[in-house]
């Protein structure tokens, strides 16, 4: 749980705290940061201002919180598929997973933490910047840890780096949702991450062409 002001001590708390943070994290992706009030927070999480404010101390508070949860639970969606990647083939086949789970899905292609950086305020938001910095830097150890795997394996390219490999690639995945988000389109997520790929493992193998059944005369 976050660090809310008052943790709760039963389940019934827990899940009253877990539906505000959900109804939160619903409305701030739907109309924004700023344009959500703790009212219609509470309506949709079926909590009063009174728990509100027993769990959290202010908006601020809460959106603080609602970083964290956010942080946790992308994290905890995309860790597993980086802890399979060994080799280069694995890499690849990540990026390729990746673009598919975009291409089939019907949700806008984004990214729920990175979506939060232009809705926090630099002077009022500061604990909430500072939790969505410190996720970022969780989610680039995932990727560089990956890295390492590899370049244990004999995968990377000579000379690169395993730590800058994984910013560009956070790098790459972020701004391609950001461009896939505003086209419409995954085809920039996949120029995206297919040039962070390439730069980490080289130009992917081409497939060999299956020569012509010669016909019988």
């Amino acid at each position: 749980m976050g660090q809310v002001i008052t943790e709760p001590t039963t389940d019934r708390g827990r899940a009253t705290v877990a539906r505000i943070l959900d109804a939160a994290c619903v409305l701030f992706a739907r109309q924004g940061v700023r344009a959500t009030t703790l009212d219609e927070i509470g309506t949709a999480a079926g909590a009063g201002r009174s728990q509100l404010y027993h769990f959290f101390a202010d908006k601020a508070d809460l959106v603080s919180d609602v970083v964290r949860f956010q942080v946790d639970r992308v994290l905890s969606a995309v860790q597993p598929s980086f802890d399979d990647v060994n080799t280069a083939t694995d890499l690849r086949a990540w990026g390729a997973d990746a673009i598919r789970a975009h291409a089939s899905s019907d949700d806008p292609i984004r990214c729920p933490i990175g979506s939060l950086v232009y809705e926090l305020d630099r002077s009022d938001d500061g604990p909430a910047r500072a939790t969505l910095k410190a996720g970022f830097g969780r989610w680039e150890q995932v990727i560089a840890d990956a890295f390492h795997r590899v370049a244990d394996d004999g995968g990377l390219l000579p000379g690169t780096d395993p730590t800058v490999l994984a910013a560009g690639l956070l790098a790459a995945y972020q701004g391609g949702m950001l461009l896939a988000d505003v086209c419409g389109d995954v085809e920039p997520l996949r120029h995206a991450l297919d040039t962070a790929l390439a730069a980490a493992l080289g130009p992917p193998p081409r497939r060999k062409r299956a020569r012509p059944k010669s016909t019988a005369q």
